[in-house]
């Protein structure tokens, strides 16, 4: 008898965490976009692990310039 897989996954915030620093410094930006945007949407306040300030402002990027609470020049400058 064959199994179907699960719809959703269950993955700790640490994990997570991890994995969305691990897409965005290898480059691969917009899974790393896709994979916070999808934190954000399920109540994400905060990230528990990461402490970097520069990775912290860029997990909440896209957020922060689509609720227009900042705006980044194409250098990444804030405005």
């Amino acid at each position: 008898m064959e199994k179907a897989n699960p719809k959703t996954y269950f993955l700790g915030v640490e994990v997570l965490e991890m994995m969305w620093v691990g897409l965005y410094e290898s480059g691969q930006e917009e899974l790393a976009r896709v994979l916070s945007e999808s934190m954000i949407a399920q109540g994400c306040q905060e990230l528990e692990t990461v402490t970097d300030p520069e990775l912290i402002l860029m997990f909440w990027k896209n957020y922060l310039e689509e609720n227009e609470f900042v705006v980044f020049s194409k250098d990444d400058t804030v405005h």
